[in-house]
């Protein structure tokens, strides 16, 4: 588990595995209240096989935390990653995730299409957040101000999951307490920071029409945040993008239909030449 300060002084962390000569694979955590340790078992199939990746991005996990919305924008968090992926020696490397992680891929894929070889996007939506997850925030912004972060990570993962989830979560003491604890490195200000810039972003699909490499889009059918006929306007925004829509999945389908999703994703990197 390294960390790296980068020409820009951040710090980031990030946990890897697999074999160094393997290809690379760029995993990336959702926002909020995620970090890189959620990401590994999603790949675990294909590390015997591929280089894992998976950072921190700035103000998650073990990464630099900021007070301000605009340092916590795709432009600063990208910036970050192609410091690191820089410094570590990864010149081109396969880029995905979920939900932020997933969207931060397809911006890479935009901005910087030399160092992205394909996407693998799971419930990364290019919109901005819909009026209810706005008013979610609204409604939750205060247990953040009062400091309340356990709490707020309580309500997240039942936005985002459901209350079943959480309970099984929370089943698991050592894991919840290891998912929750970073978020107390936060200040008020920094996190407030962090969760405004999510609920205030704007739509940028169409730029992904300027994507050129292989792209594999993951949707959940019972997401609400991006619905599926949202993530099916991103596919056909993106030439020659795939969908595979997990029957009952929810915002993070990766975890509750893990084999399903490890599935979907090893068939995609052997189609295009990163698993032989």
């Amino acid at each position: 588990m390294p960390d790296i300060v980068l020409s820009n002084r951040v710090a980031l962390h990030w946990h890897e595995a697999g074999p160094p000569s393997g290809p690379p694979v760029v995993w990336i955590h959702g926002g909020s209240v995620e970090d890189s340790s959620m990401m590994v078992p999603d790949l675990e199939p294909y590390l015997d096989r591929v280089r894992g990746l998976f950072p921190d991005t700035r103000g998650h996990g073990l990464s630099t935390r900021f007070e301000r919305v605009e340092d916590y924008t795709y432009p600063r968090k990208l910036e970050d990653l192609l410091l690191w992926l820089a410094a570590i020696g990864v010149r081109q490397a396969v880029w995905g995730g979920a939900s932020m992680g997933g969207a931060l891929s397809l911006w890479a894929a935009i901005h910087a299409p030399a160092m992205v070889r394909a996407v693998v996007s799971i419930s990364g939506p290019p919109y901005q957040p819909v009026d209810s997850d706005k008013s979610w925030w609204a409604q939750h912004r205060p247990l953040v101000a009062a400091g309340r972060f356990t709490d707020y990570f309580d309500a997240q993962i039942r936005l985002r999951m459901g209350e079943a989830a959480l309970a099984r979560l929370k089943a698991r003491p050592e894991r919840y307490g290891a998912v929750t604890t970073p978020l107390q490195r936060h200040s008020v200000a920094s996190l407030l920071a962090l969760l405004d810039e999510t609920f205030s972003r704007t739509d940028w699909l169409a730029d992904c029409a300027r994507i050129s490499c292989p792209v594999l889009i993951i949707a959940g059918s019972e997401d609400h945040f991006p619905t599926v006929a949202m993530s099916r306007r991103v596919a056909e925004t993106i030439p020659g993008a795939e969908l595979h829509v997990v029957a009952g999945g929810p915002h993070f389908p990766n975890r509750s239909h893990r084999a399903e999703v490890q599935g979907v994703i090893g068939a995609f990197l052997s189609r295009i030449g990163v698993l032989t």
